[in-house]
């Protein structure tokens, strides 16, 4: 009974340290993983920030990881928000870096210079690998930004990543061919995800009118 006692007040003393350390940082930095379905788990490193007086730019890389996807799994979609809380607008923007799609490997041409890198013939630019990823698969990969001005006081903007894959896609023979894929490729990398995307997002204050 003591022994229990004592691991009660260790885990409670664990979470007190750790709701202090979140409350005393303006940016919240942090992993979760959040269960999508009974096979399906996402993990993603999450970024919210709160742009204040006398910012005038700042940027972070995010990952996204889906751990496995199959046709019919549940929709899953991911928020990343932005507040403007100075008294100047601000601007979004967002490019792809990296992409791994159960196992093949993009790097974009910003990805490379991301790197210091010099981009190859063969890579495609951010806008067109997010074209690509949107319509060569039966899931969709969708990036998208709900304003383009972040509004100055107490304005907001969110980033959604979205994953969709409908049981029907209108194309039987590809969910097979894919679905076929995505099975072998997650067995054959158990610990691998499904899907891994390299994002880099920088809000930047707009010059005054």
């Amino acid at each position: 009974m003591i022994k229990k006692r004592k691991k009660i007040k260790f885990k409670i003393s664990r979470i007190i340290f750790l709701i202090v350390l979140i409350a005393s940082n303006t940016f919240a930095w942090f992993i979760y993983a959040s269960k999508v379905d009974s096979d399906v788990s996402v993990h993603i490193r999450a970024w919210n920030v709160v742009f204040e007086g006398g910012d005038t730019q700042t940027s972070s890389m995010i990952n996204f990881d889906v751990d496995s996807v199959y046709p019919g799994m549940e929709d899953y979609s991911s928020d990343i928000t932005a507040y403007n809380y100075s008294e100047v607008s601000a601007s979004m923007t967002f490019y792809l870096l990296e992409a791994r799609i159960l196992g093949d490997t993009y790097v974009t041409e910003e990805g490379r210079a991301e790197r210091g890198e010099t981009p190859l013939a063969t890579d495609l630019t951010s806008a067109e690998l997010i074209e690509q990823l949107e319509e060569d698969y039966p899931f969709t990969i969708s990036f998208n930004t709900s304003s383009a001005t972040i509004d100055s006081v107490d304005g907001e903007e969110t980033f959604t990543l979205s994953v969709v894959w409908p049981y029907e896609s209108n194309n039987d023979e590809l969910d097979t061919e894919w679905g076929i894929a995505a099975n072998t490729y997650k067995e054959s990398n158990p610990n691998s995800s499904s899907i891994a995307l390299k994002v880099k997002i920088t809000i930047i204050q707009n010059n005054p009118s």
